[in-house]
């Protein structure tokens, strides 16, 4: 059993940044293949997510062995033509874009995949690893949620590593996060802010990305790991 705890980056992935184990990566990446066969982009909401964070507005009530636990699921909206399909327009496949049925038929004809229409929550995408083999499921959250933990919450570290720092929902804040601030601050980006707060919102993610793309860094995700970090001279 691998399990690691891997960021994923894929052509029609957009939204949030993935966090997922390494054993679900082959999955994304044919989540993706399918995306762009339709010509639609997954707007990620939530992927791998920490034990006992509360999920704001859930669109269904999380499960208590959720995947999300282990990085083995997305929560995702779907972006085609410049509309943006939400749990709302999701819900009713029989009225959504063929291009949009496509994929999800793509996803309930995998071996693997399962669609959480389904069941009820149309914004859902796992493996069934909680149904299918609970024992590993259960191997797993503890070694997923302490990767998460050190690479999301202060004064801890994972692998020698400074915690990764990107857009979640509660933001991340700390010194760390005001050094990243004032490097921008400093390098003549908007945070709409005056002074680095230490709170991780959409104002500095999207300087980051801003960043990223100036600095030619790879990939422009709105992620501080150690590349854009030795950008930023930190």
């Amino acid at each position: 059993m691998a399990t690691e705890l891997k960021t994923f980056i894929g052509s029609q992935f957009i939204g949030k940044p993935v966090l997922a184990d390494i054993e679900f990566i082959p999955h994304l990446e044919k989540i993706n293949d399918f995306a762009a066969t339709n010509g639609l982009e997954i707007y990620v909401t939530s992927s791998a997510r920490p034990w006992g964070v509360p999920v704001a507005g859930p669109a269904f009530p999380p499960a208590k062995m959720s995947n999300h636990f282990i990085g083995h699921a997305i929560d995702m909206n779907i972006q085609i033509g410049g509309k943006l399909y939400t749990s709302h327009e999701l819900g009713d496949f029989n009225s959504l874009p063929s291009t949009i049925q496509a994929f999800f038929t793509a996803i309930r004809n995998h071996p693997v995949l399962h669609w959480g229409g389904d069941f009820g929550d149309p914004v859902h995408i796992d493996d069934r690893l909680n149904k299918n083999d609970p024992n590993t499921w259960s191997k797993k959250l503890p070694i997923i949620q302490s990767e998460l933990t050190g690479l999301t919450q202060p004064g801890i570290r994972a692998v020698n590593s400074p915690r990764l720092l990107f857009l979640t929902t509660p933001m991340m804040e700390g010194d760390d996060v005001k050094a990243v601030q004032e490097k921008l601050i400093g390098k003549g980006f908007n945070l709409i802010i005056t002074h680095a707060d230490g709170l991780f919102g959409t104002a500095t993610s999207q300087a980051v990305i801003k960043f990223q793309d100036r600095e030619d860094l790879e990939p422009i995700d709105g992620i501080v790991g150690d590349t854009t970090r030795q950008a930023l001279g930190l």
